[in-house]
């Protein structure tokens, strides 16, 4: 993925701005796909604990790669709403999504969330925090070409939220499932993007840390 995809953020550079939210698509060049039978699609299942699930797509990876190459070159905020999946049979709202944006270095994680209701997690030297329905997760992104200094004063942060777990909140593995998906989702959105020295590699591997 990384060789198709390296030079994307080079030409976001120049991409233009697009203001307006995008609207789901049926399917995508995206890779929010889950492959059949691959880690990626068990821990979908996981997460929503069920064996069938529709993926709703707001981005191809192209799109989505230009649009964080705008909002890196513009400084500007905001997360990107990239995908969704939902068990089927549907559950009301209830469903996964994953969003991605820039955060400054040194950004705290949590704004307004109380400290006790987040736990914190070692994913493969990764440090990642949860709530029991949003998991998050930055890393160093060092990009090539016209991004390259940009990239050098701000992390890549990625969001997983999860509403299948509004009734499981003391579900210690519940947590750890919205974790290893979220770890496989930002994983394939930083080859996307060709993060230098693949921050996010292997198979999530959770381990608890100790409380603050």
């Amino acid at each position: 993925m990384r060789k198709r995809f390296t030079g994307l953020l080079i030409l976001a550079a120049m991409a233009a701005s697009c203001a307006s939210e995008p609207e789901a698509k049926p399917s995508a060049d995206s890779f929010c796909v889950m492959e059949e039978g691959s880690g990626g699609e068990k821990a979908v299942q996981r997460t929503l604990r069920s064996d069938r699930f529709d993926t709703t797509f707001y981005l191809t990876t192209e799109e989505w790669a230009q649009r964080l190459g705008v909002y890196l070159r513009e400084a500007r905020a905001g997360a990107i709403n990239t995908c969704d999946y939902a068990p089927r049979p549907k559950q009301g709202s209830k469903g996964a999504g994953a969003r991605f944006s820039w955060t400054p270095s040194g950004a705290p994680v949590w704004e307004s969330v109380p400290q006790e209701k987040v736990t914190r997690y070692d994913v493969n030297g990764v440090h990642v925090e949860s709530t029991y329905w949003l998991a998050r997760l930055s890393v160093e992104c060092r990009l090539p070409g016209d991004l390259a200094e940009a990239s050098r004063k701000v992390l890549f942060r990625a969001e997983l939220s999860n509403l299948m777990n509004s009734e499981r909140r003391n579900d210690a593995e519940a947590r750890k499932r919205q974790i290893e998906l979220l770890y496989i989702l930002a994983g394939r959105a930083a080859d996307a993007l060709g993060c230098e020295g693949d921050p996010l590699k292997g198979d999530p591997v959770v381990k608890p840390l100790p409380a603050a």
